[in-house]
């Protein structure tokens, strides 16, 4: 076994990271230094994913083993899990060192840091509520940003511009803090069996989703959307994402739609909380706006819908469920209008 979790991370961090790689490429045209830039981001991600979730699960037997979760240490063993983690750490290392230089070094040996205070004991900010979540929503988001942003700034020469690099942070950082969160309010009774508290526990699940959706999702939403504005963005993906904000608002006034991103069990729908425009609708939209000034950008089409093509089947089903609720709708429509 080399990578620990992968499923967690890959169908989770890495859309992220593509995503906000397409921002800054979209405009520009394909080249060598683009797709250097790209994997070496992407790769670094992985790594430290990788050593992420190493990390978590050799501090986390405990609690694993009173909820009856699998756990990667207990499976294969301490020693051999701590060395995939040094492994995958220096990998890291190597790795944004050719992403972003010296800044990209610097910028990953502090990412290596957040794992460690947020796990280990006696620090575990795991157990310290906003402190814990602030250091992972950095982790997790925040660090593929501003590793994105470095990397453009050695492989281009240029750095990108300030507004536009302090609206891509705030976003990041509000999404890496908004999926914390969800995954504490979705698991808080599993936490409360482990003997661990979380924000979820002190302020409770609903006021918690109150504070998601009245205040980080704007700030994220609105970030991102000036982020988009800012970025050489065109009409392919502003056209896409006029649609998605008409898919949501539909899914969102229907009534028969849940989202589960609070609560296993589903809710009613609650618009932009499932992250599908991160994971299926924003990747391919940028990528072909982006090929609209160079082609070579279906390429990335044709990849991403290949690697993350779990995403693409589950808003597709989606998509189909949205078209039935049409559906079913239209003979109520004519009713209506021949009375």
């Amino acid at each position: 076994m080399i990578l620990v979790r992968p499923r967690a991370w890959w169908f989770s961090k890495v859309p992220f990271t593509i995503t906000l790689l397409l921002v800054l490429l979209d405009g520009h045209r394909f080249s060598g230094d683009a797709l250097a830039m790209a994997l070496s981001v992407s790769a670094t991600v992985c790594a430290v994913a990788n050593y992420g979730y190493a990390i978590n699960e050799l501090y986390d037997l405990r609690e694993d083993a009173l909820l009856g979760r699998d756990n990667a240490a207990a499976a294969v063993g301490r020693r051999r899990v701590a060395v995939i983690a040094a492994g995958s750490a220096l990998v890291a290392v190597l790795l944004a060192t050719l992403a972003a230089g010296a800044a990209g070094t610097a910028v990953t040996g502090v990412e290596l840091g957040l794992p460690l205070i947020y796990s280990v004991p006696p620090i575990r900010l795991k157990e310290r509520e906003w402190l814990g979540a602030a250091v992972d929503g950095l982790a997790a988001h925040a660090y593929p940003a501003v590793l994105a942003l470095v990397a453009w700034a050695e492989w281009y020469r240029r750095p990108v511009s300030l507004g536009l690099s302090a609206c891509v942070i705030v976003w990041a950082a509000a999404a890496g803090l908004r999926g914390i969160l969800s995954h504490q309010v979705q698991g808080a009774e599993a936490d409360q069996r482990a003997g661990l508290s979380t924000v979820a526990h002190r302020h409770g699940t609903f006021r918690l989703e109150a504070v998601m959706i009245g205040i980080i999702l704007p700030i994220e939403a609105v970030s991102f959307g000036a982020a988009l504005a800012l970025a050489r963005t065109g009409p392919v993906l502003w056209g896409v994402a006029g649609l998605y904000l008409v898919y949501e608002t539909f899914k969102t006034v229907h009534g028969g739609f849940q989202v589960t991103a609070f609560r296993r069990g589903g809710q009613r729908y609650l618009p932009l909380i499932e992250d599908s425009f991160y994971k299926a609708w924003g990747p391919l939209a940028l990528a072909l706006d982006a090929a609209r000034d160079d082609l070579r950008f279906l390429l990335v089409v044709a990849a991403y819908a290949l690697a993350f093509r779990l995403h693409l089947v589950i808003e597709w089903r989606r998509l189909l469920l949205v078209a039935a609720a049409l559906k079913s709708m239209a003979p109520a429509a004519r009713s209506s209008g021949r009375s």
